[in-house]
């Protein structure tokens, strides 16, 4: 099963900036983030604001059971959303950058009101409603959020980004916990005996002058305090990552040895914390391995880095 594409061309970041989420991708203008978000990979919603209102929401849900019939459940999520008689009303539509099938829209004839996309994506075995709160007649969500909606597959690495924080992980890692601070993201990903923390904290600057960055490092480490000990002080490292220097440092936690018996318990963990210089963001990784956060690490920031499209939606 592949990933469907489309050609990635750089946009001017006050306009627009992608968000992918639990294996769903759009690019949203800039001012519209997340102020809820809720479920997993199978089931779950997500709300967009901006400074006045609520934008777009956004839910899916895993489809099971034996049969295929993506007509009817899309008939079905339609009815559930808006009604029989506006469900009636919706007429299909085509996206020719992804594949989705059976895709239909309900144009709201006179607004304010809703206007919702539904379809189901053979990628994930997922139904994707997304639902456009709409004052005037603009067709924003058919011609500029739903071209950009795409469904990554789950036996592929997958891409991450909320506000700030983006990152790949490899593939079969599901979310298992984050927290969504103001200045302060962290997403933490597990699979099987893998596990990694993802965190930035933001501005770097004035992050740095409070603690230094040993001692950022070691405030991580004290998540793990109880079962793993650090070996030896911190080691100077440095990355580039598409043309970013990252600089910092990084150490070993390893198990305690009265926890030899626990089988369940990775035998170490790796920690660092670095500093991106050109974004100006304190990163803080902690993984079940040293390869598993090198590659994570190398893919941190690709939010900032390429904008699929260019997203621009009138104003109220």
């Amino acid at each position: 099963m592949t990933e469907n594409r489309t050609p990635i061309q750089p946009a001017h970041p006050r306009t627009s900036h992608p968000f992918a989420w639990q294996g769903w991708r759009l690019v949203l203008p800039v001012k519209w983030n997340p102020v809820k978000l809720d479920g997993g990979y199978d089931a779950g919603s997500v709300i967009f604001a901006d400074l006045h209102r609520i934008r777009l929401g956004m839910r899916w849900k895993k489809m099971g059971g034996r049969s295929y019939k993506p007509e009817k459940w899309t008939q079905a999520m339609l009815s559930e959303s808006i009604g029989n008689l506006a469900a009636a009303e919706a007429r299909p539509i085509e996206l020719r950058h992804a594949e989705f099938h059976a895709a239909m829209l309900y144009t709201e004839p006179s607004p304010p009101g809703r206007d919702v996309f539904v379809a189901y994506s053979p990628v994930s075995g997922r139904m994707i409603e997304l639902a456009y709160h709409t004052r005037r007649r603009e067709h924003a969500l058919a011609s500029v959020v739903c071209p950009t909606l795409l469904d990554q597959s789950p036996e592929r690495a997958m891409r991450w980004s909320v506000f700030d924080l983006s990152c790949i992980v490899p593939e079969g890692m599901r979310l298992e916990s984050h927290t969504l601070n103001a200045g302060d993201l962290s997403l933490t990903f597990a699979d099987g005996k893998r596990r990694i923390t993802v965190r930035q904290v933001a501005v770097a600057e004035l992050a740095l002058k409070r603690m230094p960055i040993e001692k950022w490092l070691a405030d991580q480490e004290k998540t793990l305090a109880g079962q793993y000990a650090a070996r030896g002080r911190p080691e100077a490292t440095e990355y580039r990552v598409a043309g970013r220097i990252l600089r910092g440092v990084a150490r070993t936690l390893r198990r305690r040895l009265r926890y030899f018996w626990q089988r369940s318990l990775t035998p170490q963990w790796q920690t660092m914390a670095l500093h991106d210089v050109k974004r100006d963001r304190l990163i803080l990784l902690q993984a079940t391995d040293g390869e598993l956060a090198e590659q994570v690490l190398r893919s941190i920031g690709w939010a900032a880095d390429y904008v699929p499209v260019e997203v621009h939606i009138p104003r109220d």
